[in-house]
């Protein structure tokens, strides 16, 4: 859904050229490039170089503003090819996330390449609103065949909110108790390579050790936690305060589309779904 009127008019235009508005709620907006190197302005990512990394430091605490303007930087930016920035009135990001189109283990995988969401503005679901303006047009592409969702993350919300994504319990990996599959391993060894840590992978647990070297204690002072406690306890056991996972969850297009379509059918015919008292009854 595209926002327009007269809060969009208050964007930087410098900001806004050859982007997409789509809504994200909260009185925000929402800016997609899925042509990053083709449609992300040289203006636009100076305004982006001068405000995003206040914004990442405070989401990311360990880090500094130096590490994400590389992170920033031309020939890291032209190498993703999916970009969302949620920005206020004003045209300051508070939220973004940023992703590649890749083929590791031979499979076609979609690369969560970071994302961060500014304090205030955590816990109200962003980041998985703009998370599926990437997603659902990689999913669509991929049909019939299955896409991998990967990302290299020590965070154990991510990890809940990517693990129940799929609405399945088997298709997340790695997992408290389970054994990889070897295609997955391949995914992830292919992941550990791109990112110049292949010999620090654990194929069994998929954890890389020392995976975030180029800072002294790792994204954060203190790791943040889920409304998981049994994951949040899981990462304290596996990960130090510099390691990471190789997060692999797999999407299957045809079941999400039949999903989709028995969710619209219901819609239209006023039927309550089947997890509407099941909703309420957590709450």
């Amino acid at each position: 859904m595209t926002n327009t009127g007269s809060q969009s008019s208050q964007r930087p235009p410098e900001l806004r050229r050859g982007a997409k508005e789509v809504s994200v709620g909260h009185g925000l907006t929402g800016l997609l490039w899925t042509d990053v190197r083709a449609q992300l302005s040289a203006p636009a990512r100076q305004h982006l170089r001068a405000t995003l990394p206040p914004v990442a430091v405070r989401a990311f605490t360990a880090t500094t503003e130096q590490y994400w303007q590389n992170w920033l930087s031309d020939e890291n930016l032209d190498r993703l090819s999916g970009l969302v920035v949620v920005v206020d009135s004003a045209g300051l990001p508070v939220a973004w996330v940023a992703s590649n189109e890749r083929r590791f283990g031979g499979r076609r995988c979609f690369y969560a390449n970071s994302a961060g969401v500014h304090p205030d503005h955590q816990g109200a679901g962003l980041s998985s609103t703009i998370w599926r303006a990437l997603l659902r047009s990689a999913i669509v592409k991929a049909a019939p065949h299955k896409l991998y969702a990967v990302m290299r993350t020590g965070n154990p919300l991510v990890y809940g909110a990517w693990s129940s994504a799929t609405g399945r319990s088997d298709a997340t990996w790695p997992a408290p108790g389970a054994e990889v599959p070897e295609h997955v391993q391949r995914i992830a060894a292919d992941v550990a390579a791109d990112l110049g840590q292949a010999e620090r992978l654990d194929r069994r647990t998929l954890v890389i050790t020392d995976a975030y070297d180029d800072t002294e204690t790792g994204l954060w002072t203190s790791r943040p936690t889920s409304d998981r406690a049994d994951v949040d306890e899981w990462f304290e056991t596996i990960l130090g305060p510099r390691d990471a996972i190789v997060l692999v969850v797999a999407f299957d297009p045809v079941r999400i589309m039949l999903g989709e379509a028995r969710r619209t059918v219901r819609r239209t015919l006023g039927l309550r779904g089947p997890t509407s008292r099941s909703s309420r009854s957590r709450t």
